[in-house]
């Protein structure tokens, strides 16, 4: 089995761009709208959604585009990315407006960065 794509709401595509293209630099592969009828059928919303994709090879962020989206509480759901240039992404976050969460338990650390819809992405150094 091999995981194919996430998919996550947001409330905006210009933010949804910026994050997942601009900060985390993820190539834009596809956008387009899903009509009435398929919205309602698989996620029982009437109307258009947006459905922006971005990735790397194989693997692909599916991002809805919902204007009326809110976090579920508590914010547990999340993904996690194994990253090359960890130290630079945390750098590059508070540069940009991109909220980093940081837990310590037992000498281990976890870190989140969370995209401007509230989604958290949890990333860890790739060696």
């Amino acid at each position: 089995m091999f995981l194919n794509h996430i998919g996550v709401i947001n409330k905006n595509a210009e933010e949804a761009e910026r994050f997942y293209q601009g900060f985390l630099g993820l190539d834009k592969q596809k956008d387009l709208i899903l009509p009435p009828e398929l919205s309602e059928e698989l996620f029982s919303v009437k109307g258009e959604i947006r459905l922006m994709a971005f990735g790397m090879g194989d693997q692909k962020v599916e991002v809805f585009i919902y204007p009326y989206y809110n976090l579920s509480s508590p914010n547990i759901p999340h993904m996690g990315l194994l990253v090359d240039n960890f130290q630079e992404i945390i750098d590059k976050a508070g540069k940009n407006g991109v909220r980093v969460i940081k837990g310590s338990h037992n000498e281990k650390t976890v870190y989140f960065i969370m995209d401007f819809s509230g989604n958290m992405i949890e990333i860890k150094p790739s060696s």
